[in-house]
């Protein structure tokens, strides 16, 4: 199927979907394509607002385009069989409700012309997804990124010669090849990170309220999009946030050692909490581990973990606080007295 082809098929669907004509399956379907399309998703909510306003003015009805004419046709004979005032009315109605079928039609047409643009926009970008395991990615310029789950890279095909240009939504790690002629840049949402050559790590997940940068070599900048002059810069050991309800950037002296444990499996506890380890890992393997108590909870360890499996792990935790381990189905249960004193 040629890209063409493609655009049509998407404008198709969502007219089908705003419309009511796609069977429950189908929107399933639907919903699932913009999940996984930030621009798809972004595309169709300002399509669906513009929709909603002609949808609100007629109550309750469903818009078919191929039968509107025959409608209109249809009504005709009906007029010549009424009374003048009773003509005069129906006009009247029939003229308001084809003034908003007439501006259904423009949204059909500003569909087509979206999706051009759209269309236009996947020709020169590579989309990358990470689902259920982290991703590693390549560029052409050497560049290294580890995409976490749950994230996805916008990458332009070609790099153009002034600057190298991804767009993030969740969480990568970055090792990037240097430039000095052509800066590195990262749209995060809602924050910019710039850098020449260094790695680093940018989590920027949507539903988070804070978009977090931790270097471990070089220098990065970090800056608030919507306020450019703002701009704090870090070097190795330093991390930077942006809040993005509080538009403010905040720069962070010692950064978290656990800051990329998602990629290398390298976990780090000093006097940490119970509750602090098993919320670490079950970020880093995807698990479900469960306390069964705050007594246990508050329980102090140190140790680090160098890229082991859950099960040993487990069975530190096992031994080193006494626990029981009981496993119900995908759910792992951490039962224990708690800790003396």
């Amino acid at each position: 199927m040629n890209p063409e082809e493609t655009h049509k098929d998407f404008n198709n669907l969502v007219t089908r979907f705003l419309s009511g004509e796609l069977t429950p399956e189908q929107q399933k379907e639907f919903k699932e394509l913009l999940r996984n399309d930030p621009e798809k998703e972004v595309l169709f909510e300002e399509l669906q607002k513009i929709w909603n306003s002609i949808g609100s003015a007629i109550p309750g009805e469903q818009y078919n385009l191929d039968s509107e004419w025959d409608q209109m046709k249809n009504m005709i004979p009906d007029l010549k069989q009424k009374s003048q005032v009773e003509e005069s009315k129906v006009k009247t109605r029939s003229m308001i409700y084809y003034t908003y079928r007439i501006a259904a039609v423009l949204l059909v047409g500003l569909l087509i012309g979206f999706g051009l643009t759209y269309g236009t926009r996947l020709l020169s970008h590579t989309q990358i997804v990470a689902r259920d395991q982290p991703v590693d990615v390549i560029l052409e310029d050497g560049t290294l990124i580890t995409i976490n789950r749950d994230s996805r890279i916008r990458i332009k095909k070609k790099f153009v010669t002034t600057e190298r240009k991804v767009f993030l939504t969740g969480e990568a790690w970055f090792d990037v090849a240097r430039d000095t002629a052509s800066p590195f840049v990262i749209d995060a949402g809602s924050a910019l990170v710039e850098v020449l050559g260094t790695s680093f790590n940018v989590n920027a997940y949507r539903e988070n309220p804070v978009v977090e940068i931790t270097v471990e070599s070089g220098v990065v900048a970090l800056t608030a999009k919507q306020e450019k002059q703002e701009q704090i810069v870090l070097k190795a050991g330093n991390g930077g946030k942006y809040h993005k309800q509080k538009k403010e950037l905040e720069l962070i002296p010692t950064s978290d050692p656990n800051h990329i444990s998602w990629k290398t499996r390298d976990l780090y506890f000093d006097g940490s909490s119970l509750q602090e380890v098993v919320n670490l890992i079950n970020r880093v393997y995807d698990a479900n581990l469960v306390i069964s108590n705050e007594a246990l909870a508050s329980c102090q360890i140190t140790v680090t973990f160098m890229d082991q499996s859950l099960d040993a792990i487990l069975n530190v935790l096992e031994s080193t606080l006494d626990l029981e381990i009981l496993r119900e189905g995908n759910q792992i249960r951490l039962e224990g007295s708690g800790c003396n004193e």
